[in-house]
């Protein structure tokens, strides 16, 4: 019979520790092999720090993909109806009820599509626009109303942290065929493939019926920052929540197994502040 000493044990801890660095460092690499499967040029709108939580376990430095959703137009006489998350026609193409009682299976493997700087963050700039001039123009009417002063100013701020502060990064499709996807948004430079998992929840009730929405959740939006870089960011990386007015652009690019890494980094000098109507000077 063998008998079993600690030293044993140590030996066995440390060859299982090793052995999942290897398996670990075996899927970085293999993740950076060839051509990316798409690269974005990102700045500090679209990339955040990672929350580090009640304590910080280390000196590393990890950012995260700062992406928004499209709003949704609400159907005329339509009193049960969320603007955010995932349309009815995106439920229904993963095979997913957008009305109705909450499914049991709320969590579906899917695959999703973020848009840069495209139509989807164009429409979002026009809502903020017309938003301003509609507040604006009722203001116009009752020029001493205090509750109007404050919705333009507040329509005034919003409209320029959307022209230069707000990510221009969108969630524009989801789906359940990679390729299918692919297909549809070819340009790799302003569209990233990811996967992840549609939740599906309750988003509003009514007398007749309920209706749900979904969130996608990425398997990976969090990017280690090398040691190179890891001063130049820290610096510059706006908090989890917030904005910085420190610029920079940073070339993120998803790999073989869809994990983005963090390939360059460029500073830019300050960006000209806006002026009081949001407008670029």
């Amino acid at each position: 019979m063998i008998t079993l000493k600690p030293r044993h044990g140590l030996l066995a801890g440390l060859a299982l520790i090793l052995l999942s660095n290897a398996v670990a460092l075996a899927g970085v690499w293999y993740n950076r092999q060839g051509e990316p499967e798409s690269r974005l040029l990102l700045s500090e709108r679209e990339l955040r720090r990672d929350w580090d939580g009640p304590y910080k376990e280390n000196s590393g430095l990890v950012m995260r993909l700062d992406w928004r959703m499209p709003r949704h137009d609400a159907p005329d006489a339509d009193s049960c109806y969320s603007g955010h998350g995932l349309s009815d026609a995106q439920l229904r193409a993963l095979g997913l009820p957008s009305n109705g009682t909450e499914p049991r299976r709320n969590t579906l493997p899917a695959w999703a599509m973020l848009e840069l700087d495209g139509p989807a963050y164009q429409q979002s700039l026009q809502l903020a626009e017309r938003h301003l001039q509609k507040t604006s123009a009722r203001l116009q009417q009752l020029p001493d109303d205090k509750q109007l002063q404050a919705q333009k100013k507040a329509a005034r701020d919003a409209l320029a942290n959307e022209r230069s502060k707000d990510s221009r990064l969108f969630l524009v499709d989801v789906g359940l065929d990679a390729t299918a996807l692919r297909q549809r948004y070819p340009d790799r430079s302003r569209y990233a493939l990811v996967q992840g998992t549609v939740r599906v929840w309750q988003s509003c009730y009514s007398s007749t019926h309920s209706t749900l929405s979904g969130a996608f959740d990425p398997s990976n939006e969090r990017i280690n920052v090398p040691h190179a870089w890891r001063q130049t960011l820290a610096e510059r990386l706006p908090a989890y929540y917030g904005n910085n007015d420190q610029p920079f652009s940073a070339e993120i690019s998803f790999g073989q197994r869809f994990e983005p890494w963090l390939s360059a980094v460029q500073v830019t000098e300050n960006r000209n502040r806006n002026d009081e109507n949001g407008a670029p000077r």
